[in-house]
């Protein structure tokens, strides 16, 4: 986080209890799948019955993330950070805990909707705490949910295997944790200009570009999602390697993620969140079809290089949807990223039946054209405008 820190460390400081929170709440989404073995010998399960868990979390998490920005956009909601911080951790401990498996469904839809619940209240403060920081204020916070999946990850894995899932009480400790500093800190929090009622201001609007922008992020899903499930596949089953190297592969995709979004933002504050978009994106379809024709370090290099520029456009798209959407940032967060992220994780059914009918191969080389579909797409946006900005009460209203 050096590089964003340096370049903003009071604002740093401010994000740091949102940033900490995204990792508390995200940490739940990097647990569940190292889980859900250790489920599917408890109960019996069938593989289609692991994918309707996986299901469960992406649905709740995401699908529902546009209606609770439209809630957090209708008023000042205090509590609802730690308390969606604390669902999430109550949720995914409950589904550890779990007696059968339709209760550890329900636990993990739970769970899944408190992630969604903190994802565009927190994305509308952090966008105020920022002023005309932006750019580099949600990469701050973006962040937090990079570290978090990595080390709900790591962590829930080491617990399921010293502890298996009876240690599972012990996966809500990063949520006491991050509500705990979330509530602590809450009073410092700026509040919205508009009271409670008054018309909104619908006028600095910019729907058409919004839709452009979200037809772009669906695109992006469905290359985002489709690196990340196939990679290891193809590397098993087409190049014949052991399945951890295509998980060290994804582990340092994720790693270069991290590190992009933290370069993402500064440079969005500089150049402009649209110049940023195209120019993470124009280079990755060239890089994943280098990866899937050259089977080399080189391949491998590039396609570490094109999925952290993959996850570096996700803060930046936040800062563009509200940008598009200024009378209401948090419902424009929740599309940005929940409603992407949860078609990108239907994608994976087609790419998966591309790799039925005519191999992974061609199916990762369809993520290369969707990539340049995406690149297009977001080309198209209007040019960025030099604005003044607000200082942090201000943007929040």
């Amino acid at each position: 986080m050096a590089i964003a820190i340096l370049h903003a460390p009071q604002l740093a400081r401010r994000i740091a209890p949102l940033t900490v929170g995204h990792a508390a709440v995200d940490f739940a989404q990097g647990a569940v799948p190292v889980m859900l073995p250790y489920m599917h010998r408890k109960f019996g399960l069938s593989y289609t019955e692991d994918g309707l868990v996986i299901l469960a979390l992406t649905v709740s998490s995401s699908i529902t993330q546009p209606l609770f920005g439209r809630l957090s956009d209708r008023g000042t909601h205090r509590l609802l950070l730690p308390f969606a911080i604390a669902v999430a951790g109550v949720g995914l401990s409950a589904s550890a805990l779990a007696p059968s498996y339709p209760v550890a469904l329900l636990a993990i839809f739970v769970a899944g909707l408190g992630v969604a619940a903190y994802h565009p209240e927190a994305s509308r403060l952090a966008r105020a705490l920022s002023g005309t920081q932006r750019g580099t204020g949600m990469s701050l916070f973006s962040v937090g949910g990079n570290v978090g999946f990595a080390l709900g990850a790591g962590v829930g894995g080491l617990v399921m295997k010293l502890a298996g899932l009876d240690g599972g009480w012990l996966l809500v400790i990063p949520a006491v944790i991050g509500a705990g500093l979330i509530l602590a800190r809450l009073p410092d929090a700026p509040v919205p200009a508009r009271a409670v009622g008054e018309p909104v201001d619908r006028s600095g609007d910019d729907r058409r570009s919004l839709t452009l922008l979200l037809s772009g992020l669906c695109l992006r899903g469905y290359v985002n999602f489709g690196m990340l499930a196939f990679i290891p596949l193809y590397e098993e089953r087409a190049r014949g390697r052991s399945d951890g190297y295509g998980a060290l592969l994804v582990a340092l995709l994720l790693l270069g993620g991290a590190l992009m979004t933290l370069v993402a933002g500064p440079m969005a504050d500089r150049i402009g969140p649209r110049r940023t978009m195209v120019l993470l994106s124009a280079p990755v379809a060239p890089l994943v079809l280098l990866y899937v024709l050259g089977d080399s370090v080189l391949g491998a290099v590039a396609v570490i290089i094109g999925g952290a520029c993959v996850i570096g456009t996700f803060s930046v798209s936040i800062v563009l949807s509200q940008q598009y959407l200024r009378s209401a940032p948090a419902m424009a967060a929740g599309l940005s990223i929940g409603l992407s992220i949860g078609i990108g994780g239907a994608w994976t059914v087609v790419i998966g039946r591309i790799a039925d009918s005519v191999g992974l191969e061609w199916a990762l080389a369809s993520v290369a054209l969707v990539a340049a579909l995406a690149a297009g797409v977001l080309l198209l946006l209007p040019r960025d405008r030099q604005t003044g900005g607000t200082g942090p009460a201000e943007a929040f209203g």
